[in-house]
């Protein structure tokens, strides 16, 4: 176990570096950090995201079940002097008190989530956020010509991706729209952004 997830980790690191994705960006574009409180990133692995808007002058949680990931971040974090907040937690819980957080930033995390613990992990994120809180969401929904994993529990279809978060009691803030990974252009994921609205 212990070696797979070192070698899950140093894989991602290699993968995407500490170069933030675009939904960290629009984060960063979209929310004063004065007025958006917290920000969690969950599931951000080795967090990119989380020191990336740490940077930004965001108050950064990263949420993380990979101890090498994390292990990562906490050194990145002492070496840039950065103040971001490392949570050693997998969904569907999250041991964190309820409505704290301003902002979730869930890239590409659902898609690692079991199929039967998905809609418990969107409620466990509503639980979390404060009122009129924001979920930037991802998950992947189909592969061009290649075959995923099987540790990869993808959402085929648009409608049960905006289904689930509605269900979670999330309204959506703008139409669910299909992505490509830059790097890797045959992975096509939803984004989707929504809002707790009580």
């Amino acid at each position: 176990m212990g070696g797979s997830e070192r070698e899950g980790a140093e894989s991602w690191l290699r993968r995407v570096g500490w170069k933030r994705s675009e939904v960290a960006k629009q984060i960063a574009e979209e929310n004063d950090p004065e007025e958006t409180g917290f920000v969690a990133d969950i599931g951000g692995g080795h967090g990119r995201e989380a020191l990336w808007l740490d940077g930004k002058h965001f108050q950064s949680i990263l949420i993380d079940p990979n101890r090498y990931s994390l292990e990562y971040a906490k050194e990145r974090v002492k070496n840039k002097k950065l103040s971001v907040h490392l949570i050693n937690a997998v969904l569907p819980y999250l041991p964190m008190r309820s409505g704290i957080i301003g902002v979730v930033d869930l890239y590409w995390t659902l898609h690692q989530i079991r199929d039967e613990d998905k809609l418990n992990s969107l409620k466990e994120i509503h639980r979390i956020l404060r009122s009129k809180g924001s979920l930037y969401s991802t998950s992947f929904g189909h592969w061009v010509d290649h075959t995923m994993p099987s540790s990869i529990f993808p959402i085929a279809e648009k409608q049960t991706f905006l289904k689930l978060h509605v269900s979670a009691d999330f309204r959506p803030y703008r139409k669910i729209e299909e992505r490509s990974d830059r790097t890797m252009p045959f992975e096509k994921y939803w984004y989707g952004k929504f809002q707790k609205e009580h």
